[in-house]
């Protein structure tokens, strides 16, 4: 039971990391970008709409 909550604490995290973090970190934005936007999307397109939105900035 303790292994099943540590796990979803960490995917949380995850999600968090790239909703708050990710999105002004150009190294990280990619990455997230890449890998993980592809499995969060099936969840909410919002999780990744902010990384989204500054890659697409210039500068």
């Amino acid at each position: 039971m303790r292994l099943i909550i540590l796990l979803i604490a960490l995917l949380g995290g995850l999600v968090l990391v790239g909703m708050l973090v990710a999105p002004y970190q150009p190294g990280l934005r990619d990455w997230y970008l890449q890998n993980a936007c592809p499995y969060l999307d099936q969840l909410s397109q919002d999780v990744c709409s902010a990384a989204r939105r500054e890659a697409s900035q210039p500068g």
